[in-house]
């Protein structure tokens, strides 16, 4: 006999759930009602559920397909599930049995009936007069609560002091230890922390957290102590109790020690490493473009729009939605022409990234055409540097394409953790893009977009450049013409900001600005919104590299200036003429590492041999 006996009811009619609803209730069941997957998640996770009641269609997927999700998950597999369809629907049973439902139920049906199956599977438990009433919340500083949790004590007072940590502290959670999903750190304290991630688990339930420091990776066991879902819009909140070891006292300090860098700005103020933009300049842009059927801008505004909400509702809809032969795992984060997913082979059984077309775009045939004409670009390019591409398909109207997943973090990920790319290690890291580039170039395409979060570092330190969204095709002996300002602006060339005609020069010109970035910890220019950043580009000098960062060789920086000339003709002409001087430049610093560390050696030789010091 199940113990549980909340009902959760799913259906896309509103009016339905209520009536169905107040049925319930006064038979004396705890009914909780959902539309949609997410919200039907939502209540599994925040309610014990005894018995799901689910129509044939929800508002974004299908019901057959959320019942196999939920039969996929052994945390909800064992919840009971009915379908309850209108009698147009009744021929599909033996497809819901055969995906596990218990049962199969047609409407309209009377109350009486209704009650009466309802009970035969999640019968009332009686009320235990003596069990205790639940604990008040607790109090005490310690205790981890999510902000604007509706549990929360009336005499919490840190709501005032909560921070919210940027999203570059890299942080993943697992059940199981083997597949990981993103998260991001919302607040901390000294007993655990409170993460926004897309893994859903129940109380109590025992986890795993991955952080990734600049001092190495850190795995600390936790359990769900608190769970919040409250935006439709966002993933899961949940708060976990950390295993208090000296791992987690040394990441609690780490966190700590990156807040004491900055001024307390009050609740929720995200925390900005000194010297970067939390501006919509980072952001990629389409300005006047034919290709977005506008002349407005589009994806350039601090605030989300209307309709940026609805590609985030999408796209939350999509997680666990399976696409052909692949299964949405989590959502990893939104370009320019759509979504990127952590997702699942299940015929090769092996991890991808999927990118399904933006939900404002997947009705506009010129986007759609972009969208496959991004995974026609990549797959011509067969180099071990850039991301592979194995499918494009087309399922119940999702545009989306399958990729190569790469376990890592992006050359963004690393300048702001403050990691010290003005080494050899980062000098590589250019000679390899370029080596890509010229690749990609030899092609006749240019990318449009180089900027240090389209370049990917593996989990083997290897370097592959990523989302040819805007990349274009050209004619090897005519450059581009230009239909409107495409990049993101931080990082774009003054060619593309005056509407000039575009050739390979222009990604120089954005693979130098990424790698001033790099290698100064500063974007070349910055400004208080995108507009003031686009007219430095055009018309300010830029900061000498050694300026901004005195260890910054001269020769370096000299590279790279060249490579930002606001002329394409005073710029390097191609990307072999930037390796060949890169590439005398690390030989110098190898032939001066090595003498270094000779002397070293030779200096330790003779303190060695010295003879004592009469006393």
């Amino acid at each position: 006999m199940n113990e549980k006996t909340d009902i959760l009811l799913i259906n896309r009619d509103k009016e339905f759930l209520e009536n169905i609803g107040s049925q319930l209730r006064q038979a004396g069941y705890s009914v909780h009602m959902a539309m949609d997957m997410r919200e039907s998640l939502t209540a599994i996770t925040s309610h014990p559920i005894g018995l799901i009641v689910c129509d044939h269609a929800l508002q974004d997927v299908n019901g057959y397909d959320f019942l196999y999700y939920l039969k996929s998950d052994p945390l909800r597999d064992s919840i009971p599930f009915v379908f309850f369809v209108p009698l147009n629907d009744q021929g599909r049973a033996f497809k819901a049995f055969e995906l596990g439902a218990m049962d199969f139920w047609v409407y309209p049906l009377e109350s009486e009936d209704l009650v009466r199956r309802v009970r035969e599977i999640a019968p009332l438990q009686p009320s235990d007069p003596s069990a205790p009433a639940p604990p008040p919340p607790s109090s005490e500083s310690g205790s981890i609560r999510p902000a604007g949790a509706e549990n929360l004590a009336a005499t919490d007072r840190r709501g005032s002091e909560r921070v919210r940590i940027a999203p570059y502290i890299q942080v993943e959670v697992s059940r199981d230890g083997i597949v990981w999903l993103p998260a991001q750190v919302m607040n901390f304290s000294r007993e655990g922390v409170f993460l926004r991630t897309a893994l859903l688990g129940k109380h109590g339930l025992s986890l795993k957290v991955k952080f990734n420091l600049p001092t190495g990776v850190s795995i600390v066991p936790g359990e769900i102590r608190h769970i919040a879902f409250n935006d439709f819009h966002q993933p899961a909140g949940i708060g976990i109790k950390m295993e208090q070891g000296r791992e987690w006292i040394q990441i609690h300090q780490h966190l700590e020690s990156l807040l004491s860098s900055v001024s307390p700005a009050g609740g929720g103020t995200m925390v900005v490493p000194p010297g970067q933009t939390a501006s919509a300049a980072a952001k990629t842009v389409m300005i006047g473009s034919q290709e977005n059927g506008s002349g407005q801008e589009n994806g350039n505004h601090v605030q989300e729009s209307a309709e940026e909400s609805y590609d985030t509702r999408f796209y939350h809809s999509l997680i666990g939605k399976q696409l052909d032969n692949y299964k949405a795992v989590s959502f990893l984060g939104a370009g320019t022409m759509g979504g990127v997913f952590k997702g699942w082979d299940i015929a090769l059984e092996r991890e991808v990234a999927i990118k399904v077309i933006s939900y404002k775009l997947a009705s506009q045939e010129t986007f759609r055409d972009m969208f496959i004409k991004e995974a026609r670009t990549i797959s011509k390019l067969d180099h071990p540097n850039i991301a592979h591409i194995y499918y494009i398909g087309d399922t119940d109207n999702i545009l989306y394409f399958v990729m190569e997943f790469i376990t890592g973090q992006t050359l963004k990920n690393l300048i702001d953790q403050r990691m010290n790319l003005n080494t050899l290690r980062g000098l590589e890291y250019l000679i390899t893009t370029c080596q890509a580039l010229d690749f990609v170039s030899n092609k006749n395409i240019i990318h449009r977009d180089i900027k240090p979060e389209n370049l990917m570092i593996d989990g083997k330190g290897s370097l592959k450049i990523v989302d040819f969204g805007v990349a274009k095709t050209i004619d090897a002996d005519k450059p581009v013409k230009q239909e409107g300002i495409v990049g993101s602006p931080l990082y774009m060339s003054p060619d593309c900001i005056a509407g000039r005609a575009l050739d390979h020069r222009s990604d120089i010109y954005s693979l130098g600005a990424s790698f001033y970035h790099a290698f100064t910890g500063f974007p070349p220019f910055d400004g208080k919104d995108a507009e003031e950043v686009l007219l430095k580009h055009l018309n300010d000098p830029c900061i000498p590299l050694n300026e901004r960062n005195p260890k910054v060789s001269r020769s370096l920086g000299s590279i790279i200036e060249k490579m930002m000339a606001k002329e394409p003709s005073d710029r390097y002409q191609n990307y072999g003429g930037i390796i060949k001087d890169l590439r005398a430049l690390r030989t110098k610093a190898l032939r001066f590492q090595q003498l270094k560390n000779s002397t070293l050696i030779i200096k330790a030789g003779t303190i060695a041999k010295m003879p004592k010091m009469a006393r």
